[in-house]
């Protein structure tokens, strides 16, 4: 189910790290390099760093182990709404001596669709697939010791797992506003215009729903999830803006649609009711994070 929270246990290959980061020594908190305080020097890496920034306002992460002689083996944690994010950075081939010996150990807790949607932009951000381990030989020995439930199949199926899910939920909700779309179309079509609502407006809105549900699709392909929101946004206002009810409602002219065309309502929300089938389920355009 959507809403159902749930753990998660990722393992992701380190490809790149830098000292742009360090850790202040007071509070053990992530800063950037040039913070002014006492710190110490971090090597994020280029995973941790892209999970951090497809958060939706992430509290500042902390440092659960901080980095000593080895400054890209540490442990921090951080949270954003009601999904936490603990990273843990480590060695597993070469002593630790290159960059391609690193992996990071994601573990996630928090609703699965969001969960799901912080997968799916981790992956379109970074250049290659994270669950893919320079040293498939020295990945599996690691996780045989320190995760033997976990195998690189296993790891790489949890992955695309989480992928296709937001796939899907997004897929899901395009189909749902292509059906708004539609029902609102008809209910256009059997009004004229009258006082605060124009036929021609209501038909130009619901032609630029259906532009910007050709752009949600290719944005969707394109793994550009910013992208598929903000074309659904623009679909529900164009939507609620062309709605005859809206303007029905606000007028009190006693104007009324005809019975036929109230299968289906919209509320100020855009959200989504059926008489006749209550299987339909809602769009809650705010689930994005």
């Amino acid at each position: 189910m959507r809403g159902t929270n749930t753990d998660v246990v990722l393992l992701c290959q380190v490809s790149s790290a830098k000292a742009e980061h360090c850790v202040e020594t007071a509070t053990g908190l992530l800063r950037r390099a040039n913070f002014p305080g006492e710190s110490r020097v971090v090597y994020l890496g280029n995973v941790a760093g892209a999970i951090i920034r497809a958060m939706e306002s992430p509290e500042t992460p902390e440092f659960i182990e901080t980095p000593g002689y080895n400054e890209q083996k540490w442990r921090l944690k951080t949270t954003s709404g009601a999904m936490s994010v603990t990273i843990s950075s480590e060695p597993y081939w070469g002593f630790g001596l290159f960059t391609s010996g690193y992996l990071n150990t994601v573990e996630i807790s928090g609703p699965i669709n969001i969960i799901a949607r912080l997968i799916f932009d981790l992956d379109a951000s970074l250049a290659t697939s994270p669950w893919r381990f320079k040293h498939t030989r020295a990945a599996n020995k690691y996780l045989a010791k320190n995760y033997p439930s976990i195998s690189i199949e296993g790891n790489e199926k949890t992955w695309q797992s989480l992928i296709s899910q937001c796939k899907n939920d997004s897929n899901e909700m395009i189909h749902i506003m292509t059906q708004a779309v539609d029902n609102i179309e008809q209910k256009v079509g059997m009004v004229n215009d009258f006082q605060g609502w124009s036929k021609d407006k209501a038909l130009v809105n619901i032609a630029a729903a259906r532009y910007d549900l050709a752009i949600a699709k290719e944005a969707l392909a394109d793994r550009n999830m910013p992208s598929v929101e903000r074309a659904l946004a623009r679909i529900e206002a164009a939507l609620i803006e062309a709605n005859p009810e809206h303007a029905m409602n606000e007028d009190d002219s006693g104007f009324s649609m005809d019975k036929s065309l109230q299968k289906i309502s919209f509320d100020e929300d855009l959200v989504i009711k059926s008489v006749d089938d209550e299987s339909i389920p809602l769009i809650d355009l705010t689930e994005s994070e």
